[in-house]
């Protein structure tokens, strides 16, 4: 500064006012304080951002849990469509959207949706031949909501099966209590009682919320507000917009209509609307616009997402203790679209990220100071209605008003995920069991698990294969396989891949079923067997190509088998990742450094997954040895109680593929006179369980200890089986066909003192 300007700056304060110069000051300290403040909020949003990334808030991490959900939609609706249901199944919410962390451990939404009974909005698009539901809406109906009429073909006389209530007109208006009637049936299947959030409903003791609904393919008119009302311009972009509107709009089944409160923000003036207490409400069907919201998730970008998810914490960690789930994610992602679609983008980025949540907490206690939070697509909607009481949105206020004040701090004190340790040091220790390094690793263990589950478990969870009639289940199996290969002609996307993944499982479990019922008629397998065998090769590493074998085990063409075997025992390194599609994720262990490749799933799961290999009771004759009686596990009355309902794969055999193979290479070297070959095969098995530990390294451990159990019964060594088998029940003390083969020898311990002149030469059952 020159010594002109520097006179001139002392003059000017010496001719300030005492009052003047303390107004200066007070100034120069608030500039002071507020850069100290701003460059506070840097380093903390720094540390945010990298402690987010840690627990699988990053590109990434968000893009697998994504696609993974994706591949499951896909996978569950083409199952559908295959089985003759004309339902398409959709998972929205936060598994989706990946706005979850592992700690929050958020729940699953499932949305399935009848496309057989279409909603039309212009009665000019009646098809008279076939059922549709026409949207009705007059004074009386609340926000957000409409009635539906069902339009039958001339004649039709309705039933009480169609659930619908007639008006004085003749109108035949369908009601919610359909869809209650459907998911109390899922509900008893599942051994559960129902508890219902809003248009979901939940089974008891599950994480799961089922929501049924029917899709219109235009918006209604109330839906169509987020285009008309005055935006910024520069989120949602015009393309998306675009898409916006093609994407339709659910009906679902409301709870009970609460009264419900309007704020005209131009005239200061609020309204309340008073509702009748009947059961009128089983007439209303709410607007629900999850594929809209879906894609703009989609297109937000990753500080976005990071603020989101940051939201979302902030209202477990310190809401949910004060005023329950009224506070819902869905109040919170209303006022984060707002904000993202308000606020310049160029703020949006890793630097600013506690500014950014400031700015979406001010906006969400705006609302609740005028107790009013609108909707983002939707007009005239209250999200608060029904919701939060008179006497929390005082304490919400209070709660956000202290966090914007001091920045956010509290996010030093948030236990979810470590995440307020996280913040506050750069150490790698962690209270948590996870460290900090592997999270995203959790995260794809899960995603992978919840993939090969819904691709491989999905033809054994059929109700079909209860049936006993043998040609019956093929019959049934081949026309689900030939829907599938139609559906494969046109499919395209996340569909097409599916199916890539879905049919070679079901050409193995043809081919098995089939030459099952040949060998058990004494007939010659034919070539179409083998054909379908060969197109299921490229299921996974293994199960199939074990298939096979045993196959060609069963009927005695033993090379062909030995060379399928040899093959397979080349394919297998030690990385490969032994699966079952029925146990949960603890006992399927997957190795970090796979997961840690992210390849595609498809190329994953067909060259380093190993799932287990699984016979149903219509492929018993392609079963070899003992492995028959894991048929029958269930033995006992107790055995029974301890099943839950969805533990139906305990009516199969089911064994790890690697052990599998060793068993097969044993009683195939048995056979053929090989016998140190054999001996070999028999180490390897052996190798597969740890002894000392009484434990197991692979999934299910019980049933390799029986294949061991039988070896030594085949090799003379009883009392060793026995041992086997001892293990195996005190590993799995409940379901084990265990106990079938310890009763055998001791009836066979019986029989040989009975007779002694008898020299019993051992089970022959291979």
């Amino acid at each position: 500064m020159g010594p002109k300007k520097r006179k001139v700056i002392e003059v000017a304060a010496h001719l300030m006012s005492p009052s003047q110069k303390s107004s200066v000051k007070e100034a120069h300290v608030r500039k002071a304080v507020g850069s100290k403040n701003g460059h506070k909020r840097t380093v903390t949003s720094a540390a945010l951002d990298k402690a987010l990334s840690d627990i699988g808030v990053n590109e990434e991490t968000i893009q697998l849990r994504r696609t993974t959900y994706l591949y499951v939609e896909a996978i569950c609706t083409i199952t559908q469509q295959a089985d003759g249901i004309d339902y398409d199944l959709y998972n929205f919410g936060s598994q989706s959207e990946g706005s979850t962390t592992e700690g929050m451990d958020s729940d699953t939404d499932y949305l399935q949706c009848d496309r057989s009974l279409p909603v039309i909005q212009n009665i000019t698009d009646r098809q008279f031949e076939q059922k549709q539901l026409f949207v009705v809406t007059d004074m009386s109906t609340p926000p957000q909501c409409c009635c539906l009429q069902l339009l039958c073909p001339d004649n039709y006389v309705y039933s009480s099966e169609d659930g619908v209530w007639i008006d004085a007109q003749g109108r035949a208006f369908w009601k919610t209590n359909v869809i209650k009637t459907r998911i109390i049936g899922l509900g008893k299947l599942l051994g559960g009682d129902l508890i219902q959030h809003g248009p979901s409903l939940c089974i008891s003791g599950s994480n799961i919320d089922h929501v049924y609904a029917n899709h219109c393919a235009k918006l209604p008119e109330d839906c169509q507000y987020i285009f008309r009302r005055p935006k910024p311009g520069h989120w949602p972009r015009p393309e998306l917009l675009t898409q916006l509107k093609n994407s339709g709009v659910f009906l679902v089944m409301t709870a009970h209509v609460e009264n419900t409160t309007n704020w005209d923000p131009r005239q200061h003036l609020g309204t309340l609307t008073l509702r009748k207490f009947d059961n009128s409400h089983e007439l209303y069907w709410r607007l629900s616009t999850n594929l809209m919201e879906r894609l703009l998730m989609f297109d937000l970008k990753m500080a976005q997402m990071k603020v989101y998810v940051i939201m979302k914490i902030i209202r477990k960690e310190f809401c949910k203790p004060l005023v329950g789930a009224r506070l819902s994610t869905f109040h919170l992602k209303t006022a984060f679209l707002y904000s993202v679609e308000m606020s310049p983008p160029h703020i949006w980025n890793d630097e600013n990220l506690i500014q950014c949540l400031k700015m979406c907490l001010t906006t969400l206690k705006r609302w609740l100071k005028v107790r009013y939070c609108p909707h983002y697509t939707t007009v005239i909607v209250n999200l608060f209605d029904g919701k939060l009481r008179w006497n929390e949105f005082p304490v919400l206020i209070e709660l956000f008003t202290d966090m914007i004040h001091n920045d956010v701090s509290c996010l030093y004190n948030v236990r979810m995920d470590d995440l307020g340790s996280r913040i506050s040091s750069n150490s790698t220790a962690s209270t948590n069991v996870i460290p900090f390094e592997e999270m995203d690793i959790v995260v794809a263990t899960n995603m992978f698990n919840h993939l090969i589950s819904s691709s491989c478990g999905l033809f054994y969870n059929n109700g079909i294969l209860e049936a006993v009639d043998n040609s019956k289940v093929i019959n049934y199996h081949a026309r689900y396989i030939e829907r599938l290969e139609t559906i494969n002609k046109t499919s395209t996307g996340f569909f097409r891949s599916a199916i890539s993944i879905i049919l070679p499982f079901g050409y193995s479990m043809q081919a098995v079923m089939k030459a099952s019922l040949c060998i058990g008629k004494k007939q010659t397998l034919s070539h179409e067997i083998f054909t379908l065998c060969y197109k299921s090769l490229m299921s996974d590493v293994t199960s199939s190509r074990l298939k096979l074998a045993s196959i060609y085990f069963s009927v005695g063409r033993f090379e062909e088998a030995s060379a399928i075997l040899k093959q397979l025992d080349a394919l297998i390194s030690k990385k490969v990742i032994h699966f079952s599609p029925f146990l949960t994720v603890e006992n399927n262990n997957f190795d970090t450094e796979l997961l840690g490749r992210r390849k595609e799933f498809l190329h994953m799961l067909q060259n380093e997954v190993a799932v287990c290999t699984i016979f149903s009771r219509h492929e018993i004759n392609c079963v070899p040895g003992q492995l028959v009686a894991e048929f029958y596990r269930t033995i006992t009355v107790e055995d029974a109680s301890c099943r839950i309902p969805n533990q139906g794969w305990m009516d199969f055999a089911v064994v790890d593929s690697l052990p599998y193979m060793y068993y097969l290479q044993f009683l195939l070297f048995r056979h053929t006179g090989l016998l140190s070959e054999q001996a070999n095969a028999f180490k390897n098995l052996k190798d597969q369980v740890i002894f000392e530990d009484r434990a197991t390294s692979i999934c299910h451990g019980d049933t390799v200890l029986n294949l061991i159990g039988h070896c030594r019964e085949l090799e003379g060594s009883w009392s060793e089986a026995w041992c086997a088998y001892k293990f195996s029940v005190e590993h799995q003390p409940q379901n084990n066909a265990a106990y079938w083969h310890m009763f055998r020898l001791i009836g066979r311990l019986i029989y040989i003192k009975m007779i002694p002149s008898i020299i019993y030469p051992g089970s022959e059952y291979a």
